[in-house]
């Protein structure tokens, strides 16, 4: 019951959304300029606040941050070449390999995180956020855009700037990076300045999963299904179960091993359809693989959870 207690409340604040939208309390042109300001002002803030005001010796875990990258960037890896042998457009394999390991962190993973850590729980998932989000983002724009780059000749430098601008100027990886260096200084976020954050920060979960809801769609899920579960497998079990596995390698355990599995178990981020639809990407493929992934988290999260306290760890 803790582990349910912990992980459903995230998933009915979502069924709400859905339901909101359904009877047109909210409808798509809502939900899209909310997108947006999560996007750009919310989901910065709150990440720059979290990692801000964090400890970050206390906070920080070199073994988490490993594991979850090594377990990103693998099946990154497995998903570009599975992309291709699908005979996917160019469009669809950025989308599927995006959805294959770019992980709904702040969104999904920390409010659960809270709910079955606690606020210590919280900062750790916070410091490990900002490490991962700008990695996450990276190969997002690169799963998107270089499938549109193959076979082209003359323009790798055109493409590689193209690239490395989209990274540079990507509000969530700026924000990660100025909240991780805010930490190390030790710059007290006070006063005005502090209180600001802290307000914009409490509108940025509830948000996200109300319009998470709102964008959900039966109709939507119901086409392209199998390569939408075939990319959610990826990312709700095999990357989680890459990362768990090098975790306890590395001997994590305790609230720390269930940080990283709550972490990478996390459904495909929604920005995803955001990105897709701005990056060449396919934004109703990327929009079916959130749902689908979304709609198993809940009961994936749950199982990994479980596994976890079967097994002692």
């Amino acid at each position: 019951m803790d582990i349910l207690q912990s992980v459903f409340p995230v998933f009915l604040v979502i069924a709400v959304g859905a339901a909101a939208r359904r009877y047109r309390f909210i409808d798509e042109p809502f939900v899209e300029t909310a997108n947006s300001l999560v996007y750009y002002l919310l989901l910065p803030a709150l990440l720059f606040y979290e990692i801000g005001t964090s400890n970050f010796r206390q906070a920080f875990s070199g073994p988490l941050v490993i594991g979850g990258y090594a377990a990103t960037v693998a099946v990154f890896l497995l998903a570009f070449p599975l992309s291709r042998r699908l005979g996917l457009s160019p469009g669809e394999r950025g989308a599927f390999i995006q959805g294959s390991f770019r992980a709904n962190l702040a969104y999904v993973g920390l409010p659960i995180v809270f709910n079955a850590v606690g606020s210590e729980g919280l900062r750790k998932a916070g410091i490990f956020l900002g490490f991962i989000v700008p990695l996450l983002n990276a190969l997002a724009i690169l799963a998107l855009l270089l499938p549109h780059e193959e076979g082209k000749r003359g323009e790798g430098w055109k493409s590689a700037k193209n690239i490395a601008a989209q990274i540079a100027t990507n509000p969530i990886i700026l924000s990660c990076f100025l909240g991780i260096a805010w930490s190390l200084f030790k710059i007290p976020l006070k006063g005005i300045f502090g209180k600001t954050l802290a307000i914009l920060s409490s509108a940025t979960l509830p948000l996200s999963l109300l319009c998470l809801g709102g964008s959900f769609s039966f109709e939507r899920a119901r086409s392209g299904f199998r390569l939408a579960a075939t990319s959610s497998a990826m990312k709700i079990v095999l990357l989680t179960g890459i990362g768990i596995a090098l975790y306890r390698w590395m001997g994590l355990a305790g609230d720390d091993l269930r940080i990283g599995a709550i972490m990478l178990g996390c459904p495909t981020a929604v920005v995803t359809y955001v990105m897709a639809s701005r990056l060449k990407g396919d934004p109703d493929l990327a929009g079916v693989i959130v749902i689908v992934s979304t709609a198993a988290s809940a009961f994936t999260i749950s199982g990994w959870l479980f596994f976890l306290r079967a097994m002692g760890w």
